[in-house]
């Protein structure tokens, strides 16, 4: 059941009555209890493009005087090119850019303040600069681009030391570097003519950019060259080119040469589409109402991590998570030696807002400052177990302990997380019996089209695209005096016929080519039609289709355990027999499976009305891919 549904469910059995639906599930599935919960779904990890995960782009750009300018591109296409480049790729509003030119040595030429910009202005003007050539500094100190990449490389570590841990993992850097000669002079501690010296320093140097780009946490970087091939020999070329391709290696990136100006085009800069993919990591589930103990699940109303028990052996409010309400949990104010009875001002709090929860994964930016978790990120340490569940269950937090076994009953601390069950005690018996049970398919990286949201043709939403349908910009067509909708696939010059909105809901719009037979290899989309939304004028809407690869895992969690909670008193609300169930999905860059990632969360309310009843009754619950949401931080310009 989706929470659209739940939510209408909780309504009617609340008000009314719940009637059940075992009819709608076969006899060999198990019985239901209503203490006992399955959930299930297909949760795959976030393709950076259309996530839009924030990028930042350098153009480092070869301005030094020579044939460039004289013989190879006079009339400065290259610099009409990189300006296209600039409004297309301005438009996704997660881009930022700076531009370095060098010659003699590096210059920033844009933004004038900061690392990255989104101001056209700024960035045109810079990249007028670039059509007019640069002399030399001296004798052989013509093209010094190492100072290029070391200009590039403090616009992107400034970046990253302005961002919060948690902005810094959803950012992708680019460099794209438009070469047109060898360096001059050759790096310090190379020969005059130690071609081999030379190319290893640059290789260095990106590798060096590369990795402290990992190891500051971001998404990654990728440096791509564009080789314009402009000395009159084509030896120097050969020459030049066997380095920069090594350097775009070195940076995980593409190299592409041109012999001639007239060569180059637009798609030579349509380098934004190669991104650092993620990899799911890590897949948890927690009712965050049921505290793992020795004999099992204990009862905590608030879900603060300390049970009722706990809360009234301690005088605490067993309904409330902060139970003097300073902006700190009981549970840390208990950790770290507070009063959670009484309001708490710690200077490590000082600059943060009461109650403010920035990673949304239920400690406070406050609680976080005490314990030494980074308030930005789900998972500090990089385990794939997030911060709250480590902190209730005393694992470490800063630390990835996930293969130690805390209390040495011969579980690993990450199997009783997974479990949850308690990591600190030798609780085998309640392991097997309240543990919950995981199956998951990887299904490994999955190749999808998807299409961007309409924004002039208001009430219709994009639910699915075919897999016949062809990448690129396809159109959306809306006749209010018919009240009829059409599509024309990118990949065809005519539309599709028309299909009358009627009532509103789910249609399917096929393209001109479709029939019937060639099912969902045929061209067509899905939308949902909302008519009092739909704009009282004829429109024509441009849609782009994309491809995005992302690795899905199929799973199922069985066993999880409801609890008859007290009604809460604080700012939720929530009612008696109310269970928050919160899946955590945790990804990491391809190839850094240890790396603080993204994490995803998807929160599935349950209420136990009674012994005998609960909402939703479904035998297994279903948790949609869209259902799981990743907090947003801020990530600069």
């Amino acid at each position: 059941m989706t929470r659209a549904r739940l939510v209408a469910a909780l309504a009617v059995a609340l008000a009314l009555g719940a009637c059940t639906e075992a009819d709608l599930f076969s006899t060999d599935r198990p019985p239901k209890e209503p203490d006992r919960v399955t959930l299930s779904g297909r949760v795959c990890a976030d393709d950076p493009q259309t996530a839009r995960y924030p990028l930042r782009v350098v153009l480092l750009v070869d301005r030094a005087a020579g044939p460039l300018f004289s013989d190879y591109d006079p009339a400065a296409l290259r610099v009409k090119l990189m300006s296209s480049f600039v409004q297309s790729a301005l438009s996704q509003p997660e881009t930022a850019i700076a531009i370095v030119g060098y010659a003699g040595d590096a210059r920033k030429l844009a933004p004038t303040e900061g690392s990255f910009t989104k101001n056209p202005g700024q960035l045109l003007a810079a990249l007028e600069l670039l059509s007019l050539p640069s002399p030399c500094l001296g004798p052989g100190q013509c093209r010094d681009y190492l100072d290029g990449i070391r200009a590039a490389r403090a616009l992107i570590e400034a970046d990253m030391a302005s961002l919060s841990a948690g902005a810094r993992v959803l950012t992708q850097y680019v460099v794209v570097h438009v070469a047109a000669g060898r360096q001059e002079p050759y790096a310090t501690g190379c020969g005059a003519a130690d071609v081999a010296c030379e190319r290893q320093r640059e290789v260095d140097e990106v590798t060096s950019l590369r990795e402290a780009v990992a190891a500051r946490g971001a998404a990654g970087l990728r440096y791509h060259v564009i080789h314009l091939a402009a000395y009159p020999d084509a030896a120097d070329d050969d020459e030049v080119a066997a380095g920069l391709e090594q350097v775009a290696l070195a940076g995980r990136g593409l190299y592409q040469r041109f012999e001639s100006a007239s060569g180059l085009g637009p798609a030579a800069f349509d380098l934004l589409d190669v991104r650092t993919v993620l990899r799911a990591k890590h897949l948890v589930v927690a009712n965050v109402n049921a505290k793992p103990t020795p004999d099992g699940p204990a009862l905590d109303s608030d879900g603060d991590g300390l049970s009722d028990d706990e809360e009234r052996g301690l005088g605490t409010d067993p309904t409330a998570r902060d139970s003097d309400l300073d902006g700190i949990t009981d549970l840390v104010e208990v950790l770290t030696g507070l009063r959670p009875l009484e309001v708490d001002t710690p200077i490590a709090c000082a600059a943060v807002s009461a109650g403010a929860d920035t990673d949304r994964d239920g400690l406070t930016d406050c609680d976080e400052r005490l314990v030494g978790t980074d308030p930005s990120l789900v998972d500090t340490d990089g385990d794939g177990a997030p911060d709250r569940l480590e902190l209730v269950l005393g694992l470490d937090y800063l630390n990835a302990d996930a293969e130690g076994d805390r209390d040495g009953d011969g579980i690993k601390n990450g199997d009783e997380l997974l479990a949850h069950s308690d990591p600190r005690s030798t609780d085998i018996d309640a392991h097997f019996t309240f543990g919950y049970r995981y199956a998951i398919t990887d299904e490994g990286v999955r190749t999808e089209r998807v299409a961007a949201a309409p924004k002039t043709l208001t009430g219709v939403e994009i639910l699915a695209v075919s897999d016949g349908t062809t990448p690129g910009v396809g159109a959306l067509q809306y006749l209010p005096a018919t009240g009829q909708l059409t599509w024309r696939d990118a990949g065809e010059s005519a539309t599709g016929p028309l299909v009358a909105v009627g009532g509103g809901g789910e249609i399917t719009l096929p393209a001109a080519s479709f029939a019937p037979v060639q099912g969902v290899d045929g061209r067509f989309v899905r939308v949902r039609v909302t008519p009092a939304d739909l704009p009282p004028d004829p429109t024509i809407e441009a849609v782009r289709v994309v491809l995005r690869e992302r690795q899905c895992l199929d799973w199922i969690v069985r066993n999880v355990r409801l609890m008859p909670t007290l009604a809460r008193t604080d700012v939720t609300g929530a009612a008696a027999g109310h269970n928050d169930v919160l899946v955590y999905f945790a990804e990491a860059p391809e190839g850094r499976p240890t790396a603080p990632g993204p994490v995803k969360i998807a929160a599935v309310p349950f209420e136990l009305v009674s012994p005998t009843r609960r909402v939703p009754d479904d035998a297994i619950v279903e948790v949609l891919d869209e259902e799981f949401v990743r907090p947003r931080v801020g990530s600069g310009p």
